[in-house]
């Protein structure tokens, strides 16, 4: 029997030959982001061109894109593998989103209108309506999109860039996270206070709630982590 490399029988969607090798690089990293690629796991390229029903020269292409922004690790004579977060990955991709999104947030909040934190707000109000609906990709979706607001509203072209440069282990980070609160629903009210602290206008409180919310998710996944495997002493 061949191996199925999303292990599942339902079809994964029809891939367009136009741009091919985007296409499969945004499949992938779909599939990595929401858990269906493990840490860990080979990318088998032949296998991943039959289910597509394409030639293996664009999946190459996507798999090369992939490795570059770290997401994918090639072992020579051994093949390509998704990435495995090392405790020290986590502790140094966490602490420079503290430093990053706080940055940001010290220099949007001055320049945020009211409808930008209503639609900031938004996305909570989305995370909450997933959670209740139970819809782990809306939920990881509106988190994600609720950073990335506060880092555009920064007007801060390399604020964005650092953002967005790590945006894909981020929120393959989230998924991971999220899935350590006690609920979807916890997950999602964790960000309240930061919307809480945007509404007083006090730059500080603000950039103290965003550092405290990611170092809660952060402190989430660590425990997690250490649960599973454990570090030599």
């Amino acid at each position: 029997m061949a191996n199925n490399l999303f292990n599942t029988d339902e079809p994964i969607g029809i891939i367009d030959h136009r741009m091919l090798s985007d296409q499969v690089s945004t499949l992938l990293v779909r599939e990595l982001i929401f858990g269906r690629l493990q840490p860990g796991q080979r990318i088998n390229e032949a296998e991943l061109a039959r289910q597509l029903g394409i030639s293996r020269n664009p999946i190459r292409e996507a798999i090369r894109r992939l490795e570059e922004r770290g997401l994918l690790v090639a072992v020579p004579r051994k093949g390509t593998f998704v990435r495995t977060f090392l405790h020290s990955d986590i502790d140094e991709i966490f602490s420079f989103r503290v430093v990053v999104e706080r940055f940001a947030m010290e220099q949007a909040l001055p320049q945020m209108t009211d409808a930008d934190i209503d639609r900031i707000a938004g996305f909570v109000d989305a995370m909450v309506a997933a959670a209740n609906a139970n819809d782990e990709i809306a939920l990881v979706e509106n988190d994600l999109a609720f950073h990335l607001e506060i880092c555009r509203l920064s007007k801060n072209r390399q604020t964005l860039h650092a953002f967005t440069n790590i945006q894909a282990e981020v929120q393959m980070l989230i998924t991971m996270a999220e899935r350590q609160f006690e609920s979807q629903m916890a997950a999602a009210v964790d960000h309240w206070p930061v919307v809480e602290a945007l509404r007083t206008r006090n730059p500080q409180k603000a950039m103290d709630a965003v550092r405290d919310h990611i170092r809660d998710s952060w402190r989430h996944l660590l425990e997690a982590y250490d649960r599973e495997k454990p570090r030599s002493s």
